[in-house]
């Protein structure tokens, strides 16, 4: 193992340094072990959309980063346990791992009930929501010895990195009531889009239909889930006057043709944020059939309300994950939910500009680019 702490360090827009810095002694817990870290030498770590945005923009929303307080980025992670704070409980120096990047108070009232997802005071990695808060896209972190799940030896530091976003799809999937039987709709075949699909058949649906405005994508798509139906959209023009109606129109068009069962589609997976996907998902539903919202976009969309309340669509959102990383490990481990071919890109952790670029520039075969020694 090295023993530098080389760490991508995000200081605003299109400025993202490689610097080297301490390597932090993980921290001793209280008598429960709540509160007590682990120090992980991080072996992958993928680039997620959100890295991205702080890339672009040096922001997300309202938060903007502050060049003097700079953040390390990432939060897709796994890797072995380097070093024990006084009081693990648990882990060993040597284990395999994944890392769930949000620490929770276990205080508030949503702690409390189990949706330490929606915790006051997350503090989620490589992120500024109560922060910043430095993720792991460097080669030691330390985090708390319950958000370390350890992964089996047949599983791979790069499949280990994916199950961070596989937790995403598990925990939007356990909020519909996909069963053995039944019909999904995923808007967006990216990585989150993908995975969805594979829970969703994973949780018994029996036919998944994904729909994306890229070739490439779906042809992925079949190549990864090869009982998959896909659907290529077309793009709104820029003047389009009326999105809304555009939207609504695009799906009578599939109805009408046969592309689509309306009446059997019992969920909708939205995971582009775009609004005419969103829309696209209220007119796509069944009657008394759910919407979950997973994509974040731009934060406001026009919504046909009439449709929603007189079909009884069903409109949740879905926020991160809650106590899904084992089921996910566990999907993985059963070969219920494949990863392979997902990380189509790897680069070292000295090359992470190179990799940045990479997903800036996209294209035909880019679906997850990882980071790490792998």
């Amino acid at each position: 193992m090295a023993n530098d702490n080389l760490s991508a360090v995000i200081y605003g827009p299109k400025d993202l340094r490689m610097e080297n810095r301490e390597i932090a002694i993980p921290k001793a817990g209280d008598t429960d072990s709540f509160a007590t870290e682990v120090q992980i030498n991080v072996r992958a770590t993928g680039i997620c959309g959100s890295d991205i945005h702080y890339y672009h923009a040096g922001r997300i929303g309202n938060r903007v980063l502050d060049p003097k307080n700079p953040m390390v980025l990432g939060h897709e992670s796994s890797g072995i346990v380097s070093a024990l704070g006084e009081g693990v409980k648990n882990l060993r120096v040597g284990d395999r791992v994944a890392i769930e990047p949000g620490t929770y108070c276990k205080k508030c009232d949503r702690c409390v009930e189990g949706r330490y997802n929606l915790c006051y005071e997350m503090h989620f990695s490589g992120s500024l929501m109560n922060g910043p808060n430095h993720g792991s896209l460097c080669r030691y972190a330390n985090f708390p010895e319950h958000l370390c799940h350890s992964i089996p030896e047949t599983m791979t530091y790069q499949d280990g990195a994916l199950i961070e976003p596989l937790a995403v799809a598990v925990h939007s999937v356990n909020k519909t009531p996909i069963k053995q039987g039944s019909h999904a709709l995923v808007f967006g075949a990216g990585p989150i889009g993908l995975l969805v699909a594979a829970t969703a058949y994973a949780k018994g649906a029996e036919h998944v239909t994904i729909f994306d405005i890229n070739e490439h994508r779906l042809q992925f798509a079949t190549e990864y889930l090869p009982k998959i139906k896909t659907v290529q959209l077309p793009l709104p023009e820029s003047d389009t006057p009326d999105l809304l109606a555009w939207s609504q129109q695009t799906i009578e068009k599939l109805v009408t043709s046969g592309v689509i069962d309306r009446e059997n589609i019992d969920v909708c997976f939205e995971c582009t944020g775009v609004e005419s996907c969103i829309q696209m998902a209220m007119f796509a539903a069944r009657r008394g059939g759910v919407i979950m919202l997973i994509g974040l976009g731009k934060g406001r969309a026009l919504l046909p309300t009439e449709v929603m309340s007189v079909r009884e669509v069903d409109v949740r959102g879905n926020f991160r994950y809650a106590h899904a990383y084992p089921e996910a490990i566990e999907l993985v481990s059963q070969g219920k939910v494949p990863l392979r071919g997902l990380v189509t890109h790897q680069y070292k952790l000295e090359d992470t500009l190179e990799a940045f670029d990479k997903v800036m520039k996209g294209g035909a075969g880019v679906v997850k680019v990882q980071i790490g020694d792998f």
